[in-house]
């Protein structure tokens, strides 16, 4: 069955180049398509399609006031915003995401010919079929694979590393809203996002929420009850230095798909792993799942988000089904848990 999609955008250039790409592939069936978010919700309506690009600024209804609207009409339609790389458009991007929106996509500057209409194609196809449903294995969820004295270890924590992607700003900000500002341990964050869209989220997550959130700078010492974002474009590591740990950001690998990339935070960790509790939550891909099996195997202490929490259940699936993971919960459940193994 094809995934129904309606896009939603007020540029023709961009609405005929969106049907183009999407009604060439299989899976996919454009509906619909409409110039603001007025004309798009009778659209919703008729069509409840499981898919719909929208875009932000649009004449009689932008994207910001249709995402709640769109939501009340189809609950279950998954909404991906586009946005710019601009301050203002990772404000923008922030904002949607709490309202409502499920993904997002930067549309890049300049024409959609050659090689930059290839890569838009690619990450939107990607994104879209992020959504399938993915049918249940038949594969049993094995038994923990536990270092020698994990059983025994007191569950009391100095750092939490936590790696999340699709649907994580409004996860994180349900996590740290529950999470008190007495917690004497340091909380570390991957988030999958660009530069500039990092900065935003710590800053947005930082007015709401009690503990104190920043982006991460090179060199600085974690204190208690502080959570670090990092860069986005950028890697960050935990390092020794000087008898004291300290957190490490740096130039990504050009090679490395991920920037921040899960995996690299996960393994910088091992050197103090039995004093880290790490957490795998919503998003698509697997980054996080060899870290996630290092940190174990050198007697850290592992949670997931529950499947059906995630807005993609992709990066906890293969950690819960090898049997890494020592806990699952909600979001509140792991705020609950994090609360008391790091105070």
């Amino acid at each position: 069955m094809k995934t129904q999609v309606l896009i939603v955008d007020d540029s023709e250039v961009y609405r005929i180049f969106l049907r183009q790409i999407l009604s060439k592939e299989d899976d996919l069936e454009v509906v619909s398509v409409a110039s603001n978010g007025r004309l798009a919700l009778p659209r919703v309506n008729h069509y409840k399609p499981e898919i719909i690009l929208l875009d932000y600024d649009m004449p009689e209804m932008d994207g910001l006031t249709a995402i709640p609207e769109i939501k009340k009409i189809s609950p279950h339609s998954r909404i991906i915003m586009f946005s710019s790389h601009t301050t203002k458009g990772a404000q923008l991007t922030i904002a949607a995401l709490e309202r409502g929106a499920d993904d997002f996509v930067t549309k890049p500057a300049g024409s959609l010919g050659g090689a930059t209409g290839e890569s838009l194609k690619a990450i939107l196809l990607e994104h879209i079929r992020a959504f399938k449903p993915v049918l249940p294995t038949k594969i049993p969820v094995q038994q923990p694979i536990r270092a020698i004295g994990k059983f025994f270890q007191k569950k009391k924590f100095r750092f939490c590393v936590v790696g999340i992607s699709t649907g994580g700003p409004p996860a994180l900000r349900r996590l740290f809203q529950n999470i008190p500002s007495t917690i004497k341990g340091s909380i570390l964050v991957v988030q999958h996002m660009p530069a500039i869209f990092t900065a935003q989220l710590a800053e947005r997550l930082n007015e709401e929420c009690d503990l104190t959130i920043v982006e991460a700078q090179n060199g600085i010492v974690p204190q208690a009850a502080h959570v670090y974002i990092a860069p986005g474009g950028k890697q960050m590591k935990l390092l020794e230095h000087n008898e004291h740990v300290i957190i490490r950001v740096e130039e990504s690998d050009p090679r490395e798909l991920c920037k921040p990339s899960v995996n690299i935070l996960f393994h910088s960790a091992l050197f103090c792993a039995r004093d880290t509790l790490a957490v795998i939550m919503t998003g698509m891909g697997e980054d996080g799942y060899l870290g996630m099996k290092a940190l174990s195997q050198h007697g850290a202490y592992l949670m997931a988000q529950q499947e059906s929490d995630c807005v993609i259940y992709g990066m906890p699936q293969k950690p819960v089904r090898d049997g890494l993971v020592d806990e699952i919960h909600a979001v509140e459940g792991l705020a609950k848990k994090i609360t008391e193994y790091l105070s």
